[in-house]
Order: structure tokens, then sequence, then C-alpha cells
């Protein structure tokens, strides 16, 4: 199952840290509430609901599916992932620190791990990392710029 650029798309789940001067101390519970939804529209499958997290011009990077740049790209790559990859797949995301870039911008990071079924037939499970740039619209938290790198392989031993 292709899943690193699950990486991707979970780098945009992964937004509840705080957003305040002491970033580290406090939570904003907006962001605690974008991380869930994105988490559950991720679980249903649902690319449009997803693509709707992603600022209009907001630029994906993942190591399978290169840079995807728009919100529509990027509601057409979660579909066919959906369709193909991610069939079934589960996401976990552990929000790392936020931190604040200005009073409406901040860059987030954090860990992904994405479980399911690979082509296979087996279970597999694949782990990474993620950067969110995060950006204030109307109000509401909504991502600009995310990237995913899977794990490195453990060394051989």
């Amino acid at each position: 199952m292709k899943i690193a650029g699950i990486a991707l798309a979970v780098s945009v789940a992964v937004l509840s840290a705080g957003l305040a001067p002491a970033f580290a101390q406090a939570k904003d519970p907006a962001l605690d509430k974008l991380a869930a939804d994105w988490a559950a529209s991720f679980a249903r499958a649902d690319a449009k609901a997803l693509a709707g997290f992603y600022t209009d011009d907001a630029v994906r990077t993942s190591q399978e599916a290169g840079t995807v740049v728009g919100k529509a790209a990027i509601e057409k790559e979660f579909a066919a992932n959906f369709a193909g990859p991610w069939k079934g797949a589960k996401i976990a995301i552990k929000v790392g620190s936020t931190h604040p870039v200005g009073t409406d911008i901040a860059v987030n990071e954090g860990t992904w791990e994405v479980s399911g079924t690979g082509p296979d037939g087996k279970p597999m499970t694949l782990k990474g990392y993620y950067v969110n740039t995060i950006v204030k619209k109307a109000g509401a938290w909504v991502i600009a710029g995310n990237a995913a790198v899977p794990s490195a392989p453990a060394p051989a031993k």
C-alpha cells in the first residue's frame, strides 16, 4: 500500500498545539478541533472534506506524489488515494509543538502512523513525521502548506 503520501495528508491533521505567545504552555481549542475534524474526515475517506481544511493555494509535498498545489488538486489526490492505496486505512496523529511565526501564522510538527492492509493483502504500518504551515482565515485555522516524511527504515543488522 503506497502510503508515504499519507504522511502528507497526515501532516494536515496534526494541528492541535497552542498558538499563544507561550506556545508550549497554552493550547488553542480551535487547533484541537481542526486536528480532530481532519482525522474524522480521513476516517470517512472524505476527500472533499479534507480538501476543505486547506487554503485555496495550499502546497502539499510527499515522497510519492511530489508537490500538489491547490485545493482542487489536493481533493483529487485524496480521492485517488482513498480509492486505491489508502482504501480502508486508519490514521493516528501525535501533535508535537506549534511555533508562532506571526499573529495569524504558525508552524506545527508531529508524527503520524497509518495502518491498513498492504497490496499483498498483509497487515502493514507506516510511520513518519510532518510539518504544517497553518494560517488563520476568517477566524479559523487552515493549512497553507504541509510536508510529510516517512520514517527511515531500521538499519540492517
